[in-house]
């Protein structure tokens, strides 16, 4: 297993910085990695032991979190979706050039379509709009299309934002696979599917 807290040193994540923005603003208001480092190091070491060859975000943020993953594993197909909220608050989108991207709502027939074009994904990460019905909504539309994983960002629902999250991880009624996390990690197979 290859040293993924050596490999990702540097790399800037979710802090105690990232928090204090995140509190006065309402906002993680800064270009990060918007994971913990334990979240972040955990997510490595289950892409490299599940060989994940493709991937597809859904709410990239600043594209930090693609573009490290993309880094360490030079993934086959990288695709990202996002409606651009981070840009919108004055901090730039950066994705690496071979990206695959839809601009615009995962909720809408445009992005049905580029999904289905995609073929199938390895990994698909949902951490775009985190009320519940928004995340059963990306669920249930990704779980449609070739995939081996779909994982979820902020299944502990620590905070008021990410209750949505939780309560839909919680009716998956799936493990979390993580430890030491505030926001969580958790990653479901088409083999959980009742």
């Amino acid at each position: 297993m290859r040293d993924f807290r050596a490999e990702l040193n540097g790399v800037k994540c979710w802090d105690m910085t990232t928090e204090a923005l995140f509190q006065a603003h309402g906002e993680p208001l800064e270009d990060c990695v918007l994971q913990n480092r334990e979240e972040l190091i955990g997510l490595c070491e289950f892409i490299e032991r599940s060989r994940i060859r493709s991937y597809l975000e859904i709410g990239v943020w600043t594209g930090r979190l693609l573009s490290e993953l993309h880094r360490l594993f030079d993934f086959d197909l990288v695709a990202a979706c996002d409606h651009g909220w981070a840009k919108q608050l004055g901090l730039e989108i950066s994705l690496p050039p071979e990206t695959r991207f839809y601009g615009g709502d995962s909720a809408s027939e445009g992005f049905t379509r580029w999904r289905r074009e995609l073929g199938q994904v390895d990994l698909v990460l949902i951490d775009a709009d985190h009320r519940e019905h928004a995340v059963r909504r990306d669920f249930l539309i990704n779980r449609e299309f070739p995939h081996r994983f779909l994982a979820f960002h902020d299944i502990c629902g620590a905070r008021r934002e990410t209750q949505g999250v939780s309560a839909f991880w919680e009716s998956l009624d799936a493990e979390l696979g993580l430890e030491r996390s505030t926001m969580g990690i958790g990653i479901w197979s088409r083999d959980q599917d009742p």
